[in-house]
């Protein structure tokens, strides 16, 4: 079955009628034709080259194999990294970028280019994810980590129709179910829990000399976990913070963006703006080694990474069960950063904050979001029947 495509030559405004086929599985290919979308030339217009290795039998997925290196992400790729990027998406970004790396890797083998890949050969790519593509460690994928890969799959191919690059999305029905739970499955502190590990933290400062190297940098330590037990923030959000979102007068922190939505400005405790003002004043200035915007500072000098944040609060928490052996729950809990928003939240829900509000200090788009955060316990739910039903 011939079709007919109208593009748009975007040089120089001309709509050309290009001529498209059919493939067996329904989905619209446009054939070759001499006008190929500005930076694709040369590249996507082609299968890509096969490794040797990957065509004698997928060694790769075994189990304890090295794996190796994925091919060059295509021009199509890179762009849609940049512009997920260029909307303030730098986390997400990142996490796609492996995704993509996997659909390359994948599409390399079979020697399939991104752009006239058919519905049927990424159903296959479903069934690759699903049943033979394997963690470093050699473990099956978790099905939420399968419908992510696929979704984010999904995305790249919605981007691509969007800017008439192809004429129809060959993903659509790419997808795995899975079940939401109806609550995010973070362990969180309590709030003596919480108290126990910021006071923690503050006596591995004052064990130090002010000034010196180690000083300086508990001190960063502790403002970064001041700001997340007090502020809420994503490791992300705390990682782009910049020494100006921060009016210590006021004792307000400015959100431009965060995770790709535009922010507002938040009222920080006033115990998390002494630390803020001690590192602001005190310590960053030993850390900076050149001018640089972010407000926390790594060991060489750049911004802070997520695996130091991972560092920090491994470090804390295991010193605070070792020095308060009356926490018995906190051995057993598994903290991340993520857990102290989880504690934010749930700690502000619990002394009476309302919802709404705790939505607009997490900047989360819908009370759904915020209402996973804050589940109700049922001894809550069963005083609430007590005092509000007719007949209880």
């Amino acid at each position: 079955m011939q079709t007919q495509d109208r593009t748009v030559d975007d040089t120089s405004g001309v709509v050309r009628t290009l001529p498209a086929r059919a493939d067996a599985s329904g989905s619209i290919v446009a054939l070759a034709s001499p006008m190929v979308p500005r930076g694709l030339e040369g590249y996507d217009a082609q299968p890509y080259d096969v490794p040797a290795r990957l065509e004698a039998g997928g060694a790769a997925d075994r189990p304890g194999s090295p794996r190796p290196a994925a091919p060059p992400l295509c021009p199509t790729m890179e762009d849609f990294l940049a512009y997920l990027e260029l909307r303030g998406r730098l986390g997400t970004a990142r996490v796609m970028r492996e995704s993509l790396r996997n659909l390359s890797r994948y599409l390399a083998r079979h020697g399939i280019t991104p752009l006239l890949a058919t519905a049927d050969q990424l159903q296959g790519y479903r069934e690759y994810i699903v049943t033979e593509h394997r963690t470093p460690t050699g473990r099956p994928l978790m099905r939420s980590t399968q419908s992510r890969f696929l979704s984010q799959v999904v995305s790249y191919y919605q981007w691509l129709e969007a800017r008439g690059i192809i004429v129809t999305r060959p993903a659509r029905s790419l997808s795995i179910y899975v079940r939401k739970s109806r609550v995010v499955v973070r362990q969180h502190l309590t709030q003596q829990e919480a108290t126990a590990l910021l006071q923690t933290q503050a006596r591995m400062v004052m064990a130090l000399r002010e000034g010196s190297r180690r000083w300086t940098i508990q001190v960063r330590n502790l403002a970064m976990l001041a700001v997340a037990l007090a502020t809420g923030r994503r490791s992300s959000g705390v990682i782009h913070l910049h020494p100006e979102h921060l009016n210590l007068d006021r004792g307000e922190l400015r959100i431009d963006r965060e995770k790709g939505q535009t922010g507002r400005i938040l009222p920080v405790a006033g115990w998390a703006i002494e630390v803020l003002r001690l590192y602001c004043e005190r310590a960053r200035p030993l850390l900076v080694k050149e001018p640089i915007p972010n407000l926390f500072i790594g060991l060489r000098g750049g911004p802070c990474t997520r695996a130091l944040l991972a560092c920090v609060i491994a470090t804390v928490t295991t010193r605070t069960v070792a020095e308060n052996p009356d926490l018995q729950e906190l051995p057993g809990k598994h903290i991340t950063w993520q857990s102290l928003r989880v504690s934010f939240a749930t700690l502000l829900f619990a002394n009476g904050c309302a919802i709404r509000s705790v939505n607009e200090l997490m900047l989360h788009r819908s009370l759904s979001s915020t209402a996973r955060y804050t589940p109700i316990p049922v001894e809550d739910l069963r005083q609430v029947c007590r005092t509000a039903h007719p007949r209880a």
